[in-house]
């Protein structure tokens, strides 16, 4: 293991979402076992690949002491399903003025834009961006389907783009 730092030598938490059980809803969660897998930033000593469940208070924890947060979740923003987006938590508002709004799954206790907030009101210091799919199916099953599979290569690649480039 060499030790290679990336984005100026911050402290970056990649944090995946998602419940495994609820299909598309996991997607987070698996694309946080396919970085790990495949060993993707295990040369980067700075940065450090998180499961995070169901839980979105938890986010709150999950970044202390980090200067960047990329947040992998089930997002609906209006987009095609299966379709990539990236945002930040100063995006939240615009987004849910478009006529779909603003959907995520994972974050059951609190809505996305809740817990940015109260990340906001805590006067938190970190940098994040939002990696989000439109889910197809939501439901019980531990599978994912199809269309939403074939989205982590691009889902890795915005992760990647974010932690290692900017």
């Amino acid at each position: 293991m060499s030790n290679i730092t990336s984005a100026n030598n911050q402290i970056i938490k990649v944090i995946g979402f998602g419940n495994i059980m609820m299909g598309d809803d996991g997607i987070g969660v698996r694309v946080i076992e396919e970085i790990r897998k495949n060993a993707i930033f295990a040369d980067y000593k700075n940065i450090e690949v998180i499961d995070g469940g169901t839980s979105g208070v938890d986010l709150v924890f999950m970044i202390q002491q980090a200067d960047k947060a990329i947040i992998i979740d089930a997002i609906d923003a209006g987009q095609e399903t299966g379709q990539v987006i990236i945002f930040t938590p100063e995006n939240i508002k615009d987004i849910k003025k478009k006529k779909n709004g603003l959907k995520s799954f994972s974050l059951h206790d609190l809505d996305l834009a809740e817990v940015f907030e109260l990340i906001k009101t805590l006067n938190i210091p970190v940098k994040m961006n939002i990696v989000g799919v439109k889910p197809k199916f939501v439901g019980y099953s531990d599978k994912l389907s199809p269309e939403i599979e074939k989205a982590i290569p691009g889902l890795i690649s915005a992760v990647k783009e974010l932690a290692i480039c900017k």
